[in-house]
Parts: C-alpha cells; sequence; structure tokens
C-alpha cells in the first residue's frame, strides 16, 4: 500500500517515517500516541513520530485520496452488496 503514497512524502525519511507511524497505528496498541507508537516500532523517543505530523512536508490531501481508492478498490464490491442488503430507512 506505502507504493501507492510513497510519492506524497518530499523526502525519503519522511516517506520512511510514515511507514513505520502506521506500523505502530496497526500494532494493536492500549493507548495510542506518539511515543507508544515510537516504542512500538522501536525508536526511543517520540520526536520523529511528533515531527513526521506537525513540521514534516507531505501532501495530506494526495495521501487521503490515494487511500481512499485503495479502500474502494479493496472494499468497493463488498461495500456494494452490503448496503443493497440492508433493510430501507
Amino acid at each position: 500500500m506505502f507504493v501507492r503514497v510513497g510519492h506524497r512524502f518530499a523526502r525519503v525519511e519522511s516517506r520512511r517515517r510514515a511507514g513505520r507511524f502506521v506500523q505502530g497505528l496497526l500494532a494493536g496498541l492500549v493507548r495510542v500516541n506518539c511515543w507508544t507508537i515510537a516504542e512500538a516500532v522501536g525508536d526511543t523517543t517520540p520526536h520523529g513520530m511528533q515531527n513526521l505530523l506537525s513540521r514534516a512536508s507531505w501532501d495530506v490531501d494526495g495521501v487521503r485520496d490515494d487511500l481512499r481508492e485503495v479502500v474502494v478498490e479493496q472494499l468497493g464490491d463488498q461495500m456494494r452488496c452490503w448496503s443493497s442488503t440492508r433493510p430501507a430507512t
């Protein structure tokens, strides 16, 4: 999936950090914050994750659009089936 959004990050370091950030988000942490995400991916401090979210240069809208496309591709048929079987409200 990161192949699809990697070009949205201005620097390779930000791209790698974003991939690790997502790994941390998917790690099933009890508490989700930059400290716990950083620890889950092996960082000793949260500074890199905080920098990614607050100062790094990346195309936020582009990543959103790319992720929306992935979701539609992966779940689109399932969602159409689900919505057609729901009772009308």
